[in-house]
């Protein structure tokens, strides 16, 4: 259950509810389908604003790199070694987004999504979903504990 004050506190809660670790710092490996690459420039900023380092696929790379993001490239598995699955497996990476369109683009992301399982990544595959994570962790180190009690008193005042 994520009851907060605010949306990003209870998406975090609802996170560590469904067991699922937001890191607190790291490297978070993005690539997205064509049709988010300019939206996820926000996200990638945020995350640099909390401290995280950023590797990224060629095309959603160049989309950050133009708006001034300091990002790494990264190879795709089909592009050769050293890829992100190498860099998964080297536990290099804290968190991915990876969104996809295609059906090569979701068989290209099979193994991107098994390295993640196997070695306790967490992985949004929506751009919303990477947003809501990014709001959490804002609010890492400030988690309120609320009360079912009290919670039912203040609807009953009203």
């Amino acid at each position: 259950m994520g009851v907060a004050n605010n949306f990003g506190e209870a998406f975090l809660k609802s996170q560590i509810a469904a067991g699922i670790k937001l890191p607190a710092s790291g490297k978070v490996f993005i690539s997205v389908k064509p049709l988010d690459k300019a939206r996820v420039v926000e996200v990638g900023r945020a995350l640099l604003e909390l401290g995280f380092s950023l590797c990224a696929t060629r095309g959603t790379a160049n989309v950050m790199l133009a708006e001034g993001l300091n990002v790494q490239i990264v190879n795709k598995v089909p592009e050769g070694r050293p890829h992100i699955v190498d860099m998964i497996k080297s536990k290099e990476i804290a968190l991915i987004i990876n969104t996809v369109e295609d059906k090569r683009a979701i068989q290209d992301s099979y193994a991107i999504r098994a390295a993640a399982e196997q070695f306790h990544v967490t992985y949004y595959t929506t751009l919303a979903g990477a947003r809501a994570a990014v709001n959490g962790m804002r609010h890492m180190s400030e988690l309120n504990v609320f009360d079912l009690q009290g919670l039912h008193a203040s609807l009953v005042a009203r």
